[in-house]
């Protein structure tokens, strides 16, 4: 077969693979409806007596326009797909990474900002704002979370194992902290902000929910963490979000 038929046949594999795929993901997501919200956490005042650890969570009043948001981390399977449509690069693979990683239904991790972001496109989607993703974790009841393992022995679980939060997302909290749009820096606040994206440009990313090796603290939905975009992580994954 010739380069040229090659990439036709894959080609026409991509767009077959992504009409189906598209049909699937629909009932993949859950729409979260237009609100205003607070976001932020007093969380260190209210525990420790003082702001200084989670002085980025800064209280402050978000709006934002309907949206929808995956009910599942991005698996393995759905992200080899894309590595074998030939768009997304293969998942990074270390040396010191823990066992049990890389089954078909575990969450994808070892792969960074860009090859994220790279996925969600190719699915007709883009990783989250931080407030669209605070907003989608918040609510009564936050579900389950696998967290607290050794890095020695912990793995992340098969997405979807434990109960789903109010909203009916999965593993919000544990499991793999999850890449979301925005630069790591501080909140605009003062006013309503509406559907913030975040600082222009910087040096790292944001970061949330915590993972399958943090500590409880880091479980919350308002809880921030500054990951480089360049690198990949044991315990960094991602879901997709798109705009209604």
């Amino acid at each position: 077969m010739t380069p040229g038929k090659i990439l036709f046949v894959t080609l026409v594999f991509s767009m077959i693979y992504l009409s189906v795929w598209a049909d699937s993901q629909s009932a993949n997501q859950v729409a979260i409806e237009a609100s205003e919200f607070v976001m932020g956490d007093t969380f260190c005042l209210d525990q420790q007596g003082n702001s200084d650890w989670c002085s980025d969570e800064v209280l402050h009043r978000v709006k934002l326009p309907r949206y929808a948001i995956d009910k599942y981390e991005v698996t393995n399977a759905q992200y080899n797909a894309c590595v074998a449509a030939l768009v997304c690069s293969p998942a990074g693979v270390h040396e010191d990474r823990p066992l049990d990683f890389g089954l078909p239904q575990q969450p994808v991790v070892f792969v960074s900002w860009e090859e994220a972001s790279i996925f969600c496109r190719w699915r007709g989607a883009r990783l989250p704002t931080e407030a669209e993703w605070e907003k989608a974790a918040q609510g009564k009841d936050p579900g389950g979370a696998h967290f607290g393992q050794a890095y020695a022995q912990g793995a992340p679980k098969e997405v979807g194992l434990l109960t789903p939060n109010t909203n009916g997302l999965f593993d919000m909290l544990g499991n793999v902290n999850e890449w979301t749009a925005d630069w790591y820096g501080p909140y605009e606040t003062g006013e309503l902000q509406i559907n913030p994206k975040g600082i222009l440009s910087g040096k790292d990313k944001v970061v949330r929910g915590g993972s399958w090796n943090s500590p409880r603290h880091y479980l919350r939905a308002a809880d921030r963490v500054a990951r480089s975009s360049e690198l990949q992580y044991s315990d960094v994954g991602f879901r997709c979000a798109v705009s209604l």
